[in-house]
């Protein structure tokens, strides 16, 4: 057998051996949330897992006015990010450690929680 051949022969053996999991991708928890003047967020609350992937999209019918017219999660979604009608925001992240992470403004003016168990 060709010396050239042996390695890519052995990587394709190894590739076929491996257990399928090994592959497989996380899915995200994802969660969809509105957002108005008149109620704020909603929903507000969410519990999510430890080490788990978490997708949230907050959909804006209104622009934010004043402290509330940005929005973070400190600890898990450090960044400002601006409420703005018609401008969707998606914020990914993967919680390290238990507890209640505020949602808050960027004054950090409490909006709602995301419980990580």
């Amino acid at each position: 057998m060709n010396m050239k051949r042996i390695p890519l022969f052995t990587i394709a053996l190894m590739t076929l051996a491996a257990p399928s999991s090994s592959f497989a991708v996380a899915a995200a928890e994802n969660f969809s949330v509105g957002y108005t003047k008149a109620h704020d967020i909603a929903p507000n609350s969410f519990t999510v897992k430890k080490g788990e992937k978490v997708h949230i999209e907050i959909n804006p019918s209104d622009t934010a006015t004043g402290c509330m017219s940005e929005i973070m999660i400190p600890g898990l979604w450090d960044k400002p990010q601006p409420l703005v009608k018609g401008k969707k925001i998606v914020m990914e992240f993967t919680p390290k450690k238990p507890g209640a992470y505020n949602i808050t403004c960027a004054m950090g003016v409490v909006r709602g929680v995301i419980n990580v168990r």
